[in-house]
């Protein structure tokens, strides 16, 4: 017997697709003969192409652990978000890039980043310097792994040897710092230069928050 088509499985066999063809193969004709049925039968779970898009970042965003509130130090916490966060990429090189373009439109999506902000209030931050922080943590680590995923932080395979310059190519003498720069980017552990970054932010929030422990106390 057939599996009964619900949105999960569609939005599963979406990723699928995306995931091993690229963006471009997904159609809705496409995706339902994947699932066996007519194209139109996916409608009844997905209202529109651009739904089935936000369904994917969804699936992805769902990837992401954000602890529990009660789980203890908010920073720990954080790099466990980030850490999940790049993970999640790297899992999916070709649908992440949905996840930076597309605001999120579905509930389960919004609760993951709500989760996530959450931490930071808990630190002690404010309203505002939390927007900050948030803001500032969320796009270094999208940042840098929309990097990793699109190959410009992959050394010798970023470069096209037709259509793009590699910095490593240069003269040295001419532009000491770039190819100084290429060649540690080409022999880089990601994961730890990842953690590096990250660490430089969290140890700048930690500072943050000693300075605003005498308000904080005297409020």
């Amino acid at each position: 017997m057939r599996e009964r088509l619900n949105r999960q499985r569609v939005l599963e066999a979406a990723l699928a697709i995306v995931d091993a063809e690229g963006l471009a193969a997904l159609t809705m004709r496409r995706l339902g003969g994947e699932l066996g049925v007519e194209a139109m039968s996916l409608y009844r779970h997905v209202p529109n192409k651009e739904a089935l898009l936000d369904g994917i970042v969804e699936l992805i965003v769902l990837e992401i652990e954000v602890p529990a509130d009660d789980s203890g130090d908010w920073a720990e916490a954080w790099r466990h978000v980030g850490r999940s966060y790049r993970q999640a990429a790297l899992a999916h090189p070709n649908a992440f890039p949905l996840v930076t373009m597309r605001p999120l439109n579905t509930p389960e999506a919004l609760r993951r980043i709500d989760a996530a902000y959450n931490l930071l209030r808990r630190s002690g931050l404010d309203e505002q310097m939390s927007m900050v922080a948030f803001r500032t943590l969320a796009s270094y680590t999208r940042g840098f792994a929309l990097e990793e995923v699109t190959g410009r932080a992959l050394g010798a395979r970023a470069y096209d040897a037709v259509n793009r310059l590699d910095p490593r190519d240069l003269p040295v003498d001419e532009f000491p710092r770039i190819s100084e720069l290429a060649t540690r980017l080409v022999t880089a552990d990601h994961g730890a230069v990842f953690e590096s970054g990250l660490d430089l932010i969290i140890t700048g929030l930690r500072a943050e928050l000693e300075r605003l422990a005498p308000t904080r106390s005297s409020t």
